[in-house]
């Protein structure tokens, strides 16, 4: 999958609006068939964009207690654990997901439903 996904967009190029972000400086993740020229600087913007991600005044870090929740879209925010020092003891974390196509087919159907009922 593509690095970025966007929507909307009046056709000309512009005015869309980022609905994704998938990266993982760990892997070769995706790579679009390109010519060697197109390649080398698609491979130049990614190593830049994971320096940028990787720039500590881009980072954020915090340190969840026992019993925190932490809620994102895991398309929308590029996210990692750090290291686990000695010291930290044991690390649970437990993740839950939504199928945003599924999600979003409910809410169309009870939009519309609604729509006829008014």
């Amino acid at each position: 999958a593509p690095h970025f996904e966007l929507e909307g967009g009046d056709g000309s190029g512009s005015g869309h609006t980022l609905r994704a972000v998938r990266f993982s400086a760990k892997s070769g993740q995706y790579a679009p068939p390109l010519g060697a020229e197109k390649m080398a600087a698609f491979y130049r913007a990614r190593r830049r964009f994971s320096e940028l991600a990787h720039d500590p005044k881009y980072v954020m870090s915090l340190q969840l207690k026992p019993g925190d929740l932490l809620m994102f879209d895991n398309q929308r925010l590029l996210h990692a654990r750090s290291s686990i020092a000695p010291t930290d003891g044991e690390r649970w974390v437990q993740g839950c997901y939504l199928d945003r196509d599924g999600l979003w087919l409910n809410y169309e159907r009870w939009r519309r439903r609604a729509e006829t009922t008014e």
